[in-house]
Order: C-alpha cells, then sequence, then structure tokens
C-alpha cells in the first residue's frame, strides 16, 4: 500500500446521548451502520439524513390494508413466538496480522428471528427480551488488505424477505433489556478498514416486492450504550462507528415483476436512553469518517 503523504493525523472525540423518542441529525447526509454479519442480525440502519423518518405512525386505516391481507389469506402463515429473560455475553480477542481480509465479530442476540420466502407467505413475530446483552472486542490487526471489526449488542432482531411473492410482514418487539458494546480497535497499515460498536433495542429488516405489505410495533425501554475507542494508521479508506439505537424499522419494496402496493403501517416508542461514545486517533490515510450517533426511533423506507 502507497503511503506518500500524511494527510491528516487527528484525534476525535465523539459521544452523543438520546434521551428523547426521536434522532435527528439536523438535516446531515445519512451513515449507514451495516452491521455485516448476515440477514439474521444485519441492521442497516440510515442514520439521519432525509432516509430518516421520525414514526409515529398510523397514516393507514385498517382498510388500506385490505387488499394485501385478501391477497395473503390463502398464503402460508408463519407465527413465531420468541421470549428471552437470561443474559448474552460475547468477547472477542483478535490479533492479526499479514491478511488478505480479515473479519472478526462479537455479536449478543436476545431473540432472532429470520425468514425468506419464495411463496406467498404472511409472517407473524412477537419478540420479548428483558435480558441484560453484553458484547466486547478487543481487536488488533496490521498488514492487510481488508479489515472488518464489529461488536453488536441487540434485544430483537427481525429479517424477512422475499424478492418475487406477496408477503405479509407482522411484528411486535418489546425490549426493556440494557444492551452494552464496547470495542478497543488498534488497526494499523490496511487498505480498507470498518470499526462498529452497535446497541440496538429492536431491529427489523423487511424486503418485499411490488407487492406487500409491513405492520410493526416496537417498544423499547432499555438503555443502549456503545463504546469505540480506536487507533487507525496508514490506511486508503478507514470507518469508525458508535451507535445507539432505540429502534430500527426498514422496508423496501423491490423494483419486479409482482405488480401492487407496499403497504406500511409502523408503531414505536422509546423511553429508554441511548449513549454512543467515540474515541478515535486517526493518521496517515487518504480517507477517514467517524461518528457517534445515539437514536430513539429511525425507520426508513426505500421504494426502487
Amino acid at each position: 500500500m502507497k503511503r506518500s503523504a500524511l494527510f491528516f493525523a487527528s484525534a476525535l472525540i465523539l459521544c452523543g446521548q438520546a434521551v428523547a423518542d426521536r434522532g435527528n441529525n439536523n438535516g446531515r447526509g445519512p451513515v449507514d451502520v451495516d452491521l455485516g454479519i448476515g440477514d439474521v442480525v444485519d441492521a442497516s440502519v440510515d442514520i439521519g439524513g432525509d432516509s430518516l423518518v421520525d414514526a409515529d405512525l398510523d397514516v393507514l386505516g385498517d382498510s388500506a390494508l385490505g387488499d394485501v391481507s385478501d391477497a395473503a389469506a390463502n398464503a402460508v402463515d408463519y407465527a413465531t413466538r420468541q421470549v428471552n429473560s437470561g443474559n448474552q455475553s460475547a468477547t472477542l480477542n483478535l490479533l492479526s496480522g499479514a491478511m488478505g481480509e480479515v473479519t472478526g465479530t462479537a455479536a449478543t442476540i436476545g431473540n432472532s428471528y429470520s425468514i425468506d420466502s419464495v411463496a406467498d407467505a404472511v409472517s407473524s413475530v412477537n419478540q420479548g427480551n428483558s435480558g441484560a446483552v453484553y458484547a466486547n472486542a478487543n481487536v488488533n490487526i496490521e498488514n492487510s488488505g481488508i479489515a472488518t471489526a464489529t461488536a453488536a449488542a441487540i434485544g430483537n432482531t427481525a429479517s424477512v424477505t422475499s424478492e418475487a411473492s406477496t408477503l405479509a410482514s407482522r411484528s411486535t418487539q418489546s425490549n426493556s433489556g440494557y444492551m452494552t458494546t464496547q470495542m478497543n480497535a488498534t488497526i494499523g497499515e490496511i487498505t480498507e478498514v470498518t470499526a462498529t460498536a452497535a446497541s440496538i433495542g429492536n431491529s427489523l429488516s423487511v424486503e418485499i416486492p411490488g407487492s406487500g405489505s409491513m405492520t410493526a410495533q416496537q417498544y423499547n425501554s432499555g438503555t443502549m450504550v456503545a463504546e469505540l475507542n480506536g487507533r487507525l494508521v496508514g490506511f486508503a479508506d478507514g470507518t469508525a462507528t458508535a451507535a445507539a439505537i432505540g429502534n430500527s424499522a426498514s422496508l423496501t419494496s423491490l423494483n419486479s415483476d409482482v405488480v401492487g402496493n407496499a403497504l406500511t403501517r409502523v408503531r414505536q416508542a422509546n423511553s429508554g436512553h441511548q449513549i454512543s461514545a467515540l474515541a478515535a486517533q486517526v493518521s496517515h490515510g487518504a480517507e477517514a469518517a467517524a461518528t457517534a450517533a445515539s437514536i430513539g426511533n429511525s425507520v426508513n423506507i426505500s421504494v426502487q
């Protein structure tokens, strides 16, 4: 990797706390927090920007969902209830060098649900978590091509996907447990590096074709804490993110041959505290981004 100049040397200390129900980044562009640990726990959250929608939604009456409900009346109905009151913890200690690509993940989850349907289906999931969830990662990576380090603590997560069939998604998620994530990362002489510490109470991701529906209720009263302490030296592209989120819901309506409407009803309530802290020393790089984000409720709707 060529490093011909010192582009910047800086010490960044960022911290944020969200106590209210809603997060707002005052119009700045979105920051993707992709946990990178598969669809089951992949909370690809757009933080801020135009895509962030404050959700206290009851914008569609019951009759508005009639067409989709009728279409799914004869579909397969998958109903799942998950309740967790135990505590989960995960610890990652990673020392790596001279690798083409290296990925390190510490992930703890109270309840996880995932469905990928190729036929018309109704997905009904009810998740409740009251357990405390802890994720801790200590990472030292040098002389590698691409490095990704993730620490994630999640109370409830659900992923619903259908690419070519009508899907009605109904979900209720409730979290009162504390989510705590801490990462200490020293990464140097890397082409591309991503370090993420994320604590999320409830996460829902729905991906449907042109016809389908998402009805979701999310309630969080737990405290979310995400802390990242990092040193990034010698890189082409570096990203460090600490994110604490009470409720996150995402709907993607795909551009497909399935004709119809994508209907959405989302209700979110957050009374917990969200606390994120990022302390990063960054130098000898070409491009870097450091973000600490605390959000009470987040809804992202993408129509393709």
